[in-house]
Formats: C-alpha cells, sequence, structure tokens
C-alpha cells in the first residue's frame, strides 16, 4: 500500500491542476463566441509559430510560385474576406505555392496557403475565396491553438509533471511549442473543426457578396479530380499525395449542412467571377515546374539539376517536394531523392559509412552510370506493408551532388524485377540539348467556346496521359455527358 502512495499522489495532483486548467484556462473563441481551451497556446504563440513556420513551410512545399499577376490576384480575394472575418485587425499573409498537388491550408496567426495546383482546378473567384474563406475560419476559429492544447493535456497523465513545472515554474520549455515541425500545424482538423470553418467560411462569403453555393461546387469538382487521378494512376490513393482531402476530410452533405448552419441571407446578385477568374489563371503553370521538374510518362526530367531517369512500365511516378515516388505492382515501390550533399570519398563509401551506415549491405559495389561514379548495395526492410528487399544506389552527378535510388520490391517479386531495376539504374543521365528542346512546362489557357467546338475536339491537343477528354471536364466542372456552349470561357493544358 504505502509504496504505491507517491503515484497516487501524483495523479490526484495532476488530475487537479488538469481540472483546474480545463476551468480557468479557457478564452472566449472571436468567432462563435463560445469557450474554447486553450491554455497551451496564447494568441501571441499563434502569431510566434506562424512566423517561424512560415518560410518552413514554403521550402516543403516548392517555394512561392512567382507570378505576380496570380499572387496580387489571390492576396487581394483573401484580404477582401478577411476585413470581413472575426479578426478583421489580425494580419492575414496568403502565399501561393509552386506546388502541383490540390491543396491549401492555415497556420496559426494568419498564415493562409494554396496552391497553384489548386488553382488550376477552380472555375470562378467565388470557389477561390470559399477556399480562402474555409482556411481563414481555422484561423478565427483557433482551432490549432484548440487541438495543441487538447493533445497536451491528453499527456498529461504521462508528462504532467514536467509540463505543468514548465507552466508555473516559467522555464523555457513552455516555449517548445514553437520549435514543433510544421508538419504538427498541418494534420488534420477535428469534423467539428472542420465543419465550423466550412459555416465561418460561407458567412465571410456572405459578407463579401459571394455565392454561398461556391464551396459545395469546388468539392464536387475536387471529388472527381481525385477520382480520375486514381482511375489514371490505377491505385486508390496516388503516391497518398499530401493534399487538400487528407488535410480536410469532407464531404459534400458536410458542406451543404455547414452551409445551412451559417444562417446566412442569401445575397441578391451574387458574385461569381467565373471570367474574371479565368481571366486570373490564364498561364498558371499545370503539373510539374521548371524547378520541380517534370513527370512525363514513365519519365522523370529535372532540367536545371541536369538529369532524367525512367522508371519500368506497370510502375506510377509522382513527383513531391523532398523526393520522386513510382509506385508499382504488389506495393513494389522506387524512392529518388538527393541533391547537394558533400562527400569526398568514395560512393561506396557514402554509402556504407554515411547513407546506410546502421544498416548492414551487402553485395556492395562500385558502378559506373553514364559516366558517372556510383555504388550499389542490397539490404532486406520491414515496413508497415511487409517484409521488402532494398536496393540502394548513389550517384555522383557532379563534384558537389549525389542522387539515390532505393528499390523495394517484395522478396517473391525481386527476381523478375531485377532487370527493371537495372534498367532504371543505368537510364540515368545528363541532358543533352535535344532533351532541354523537348521538355518544358505545361501551362493553363483560356479559350473562348467556338459555335464548332465541343469537349472532344477542344481536349484533343492536351498532353497529359489518360482519357483527355474526362480531364478536359474535370477541369471546367462539367458532368459527364454535359458540352460547353458558344461564348463560354474553358481551360485547356497546353505545352
Amino acid at each position: 500500500m504505502t509504496s504505491k502512495l507517491p503515484n497516487q499522489k501524483h495523479f490526484v495532483h495532476t488530475t487537479m491542476v488538469g481540472a483546474l486548467l480545463l476551468l480557468t484556462a479557457c478564452s472566449v473563441n472571436p468567432a462563435t463566441g463560445e469557450r474554447n481551451f486553450t491554455a497551451f497556446m496564447s494568441l501571441e504563440q499563434e502569431l510566434r509559430v506562424g512566423r517561424e513556420q512560415h518560410p518552413k513551410i514554403i521550402a516543403q512545399f516548392g517555394g512561392v510560385y512567382e507570378d505576380p499577376k496570380v499572387t496580387a490576384y489571390v492576396d487581394r480575394i483573401g484580404q477582401e474576406l478577411a476585413k470581413v472575418s472575426d479578426l478583421p485587425d489580425l494580419k492575414f499573409t496568403f502565399t501561393v505555392l509552386d506546388d502541383d498537388i490540390v491543396n491549401a491550408f492555415a497556420l496559426p496567426g494568419g498564415f493562409i496557403y494554396i496552391s497553384r495546383g489548386l488553382l488550376g482546378l477552380a472555375n470562378t473567384e467565388a470557389e477561390l475565396a470559399g477556399v480562402l474563406g474555409h482556411e481563414i475560419g481555422h484561423v478565427t476559429g483557433r482551432h490549432s491553438a484548440q487541438r495543441y492544447s487538447q493533445s497536451v493535456l491528453a499527456g498529461l497523465g504521462t508528462a504532467g509533471a514536467s509540463i505543468l513545472g514548465s507552466i508555473f515554474l516559467g522555464t523555457s520549455q513552455v516555449g517548445d511549442i514553437v520549435g514543433q515541425t510544421s508538419a504538427v500545424y498541418l494534420q488534420s482538423f477535428s469534423r467539428e473543426h472542420e465543419f465550423e470553418a466550412d459555416t465561418l467560411g460561407v458567412r465571410y462569403l456572405a459578407r463579401s457578396g459571394y455565392t454561398t453555393e461556391a464551396m459545395a461546387s469546388f468539392l464536387t469538382s475536387l471529388n472527381a479530380f481525385s477520382t480520375l487521378e486514381a482511375k489514371v494512376s490505377g491505385l486508390p490513393d496516388p503516391a497518398s499525395r499530401y493534399n487538400i482531402m487528407s488535410t480536410h476530410p469532407r464531404t459534400q452533405a458536410r458542406v451543404v449542412a455547414a452551409t445551412r448552419a451559417a444562417e446566412v441571407q442569401p445575397v441578391a446578385n451574387p458574385r461569381v467571377g467565373n471570367r474574371d477568374y479565368l481571366q486570373a489563371i490564364d498561364g498558371v503553370i499545370f503539373g510539374g515546374s521548371p524547378n520541380q521538374g517534370y513527370v512525363r510518362g514513365q519519365i522523370f526530367v529535372h532540367e536545371p539539376l541536369n538529369f532524367r531517369f525512367e522508371v519500368p512500365g506497370g510502375f506510377t511516378l509522382f513527383n513531391g517536394a523532398q523526393q520522386v515516388a513510382a509506385r508499382g505492382p504488389d506495393n513494389a515501390l522506387i524512392l529518388f531523392n538527393g541533391g547537394k550533399i558533400p562527400h569526398r570519398g568514395s560512393m561506396a563509401s557514402y554509402l556504407t559509412r554515411v547513407w546506410a551506415k546502421n544498416t548492414p549491405l551487402s553485395g556492395v559495389q562500385a558502378i559506373k552510370i553514364n559516366g558517372m561514379d556510383g555504388a550499389v548495395g542490397d539490404t532486406r526492410l520491414r515496413n508497415r506493408n511487409g517484409v521488402f528487399d532494398a536496393r540502394l544506389v548513389a550517384i555522383r552527378h557532379d563534384s558537389d551532388h549525389i542522387y539515390r535510388f532505393m528499390f523495394l520490391t517484395p522478396p517473391s517479386r525481386t527476381p523478375a524485377l531485377d532487370k527493371s531495376i537495372e534498367d532504371t539504374i543505368l537510364s540515368f543521365r545528363r541532358l543533352s540539348r535535344a532533351d532541354r528542346a523537348k521538355y518544358g512546362p505545361w501551362r493553363i489557357r483560356t479559350r473562348t467556346v467556338g459555335s464548332i467546338d465541343t469537349v472532344a475536339r477542344l481536349s484533343r491537343i492536351m498532353p497529359m496521359q489518360g482519357p483527355k477528354e474526362e480531364w478536359f471536364r474535370v477541369l471546367n466542372g462539367l458532368q459527364p455527358s454535359e458540352e460547353p456552349v458558344p461564348g463560354q470561357i474553358v481551360k485547356i493544358v497546353v505545352e
């Protein structure tokens, strides 16, 4: 009995302090008027988090999209919504990211991000405003502060003494929340927070005179886009790409319910802004950008970094901000990354002493790949999908840059894929003059529909893989059998 008393005292102390925090550390939500638990992140700390994480987000998601016309347009719409929000005095920052994934998210303190991939999918100014309004709703609803504070409180049973000691004794641990990685603030919100952000976003739309149906219409396009992307890739979750549905899991029914819950009066002559929007995004890059590289079927090309390679048939390539991935049959996977890596030794020493220094490799040998020094080694790894054979390849591209392949194959499939793996390795080479002339970015261009134009006629020049007519309909928000009408402005993708 006596040996358990200290633990019981600690439990009682922690529970009492936790209850005290729940009672005394709630703040009035500026957007809803309700009291929310935000004990572990004040408004000032939200601003600090946003400012410190902002450059990390830009680096993580491809950098800023450098198009003054587009960035000014997005900022103008965003600032207009922010002024009618429940935090009109907060300085909001709206950033367009050079990222082809359809994405939008917010950091604490008024930092809102939207990808050029999302701009390419939306069709009206009202739809853009709906996305921005939703993200503003997360900020004004202080959802990050609530989520963070609740996650800290949930850990009081095991870490209560150190956390509470930091708060009450004023030690430096209180400031650790600012040091969290950006991923902490980009996790998906709860269903309640998503519903509240939709409700607040609808209110901000109505206050700005936009149609309140814009959120639902954009979600329809987003669902169609996700379905088509999965169909073209043959995968249910193309490379598990970090997109808006991973951070904002919403359904059409919930968005419609949130619109009703917003209790706004119908807007007379609501703003839609189809023509203005399409004029603003005319020329926006679609898919990979020069700084990120291009996926062209089985080929990946990076012009500034001067290389290209080709993956086997049956694998689907995806380009991310940190690495390129190709997914194939039976969960086979190819990962490619690298860059400026200082290493003066051989590639074999880099492989064994740097990259895989804690992993035993077999069959390590030096190789030559199109005039470049390389090394290869094998091991066996286990991940959540099972046991895989892993082949690691390091290639010295020049004196400062090293690039790396990791091939993961189910042991039963490794012999059959061995030749394809070797072909992929040997396909890595520097770009020729012909390569540089051949590859370039795709762009969205607008067209006014003529009397003889049809989906088939307008879509046939588009360069993407898969059913071009379906791509055209998805990008223009058209139903499966719907045709554009003469005089309508539509989007096409051109090389």
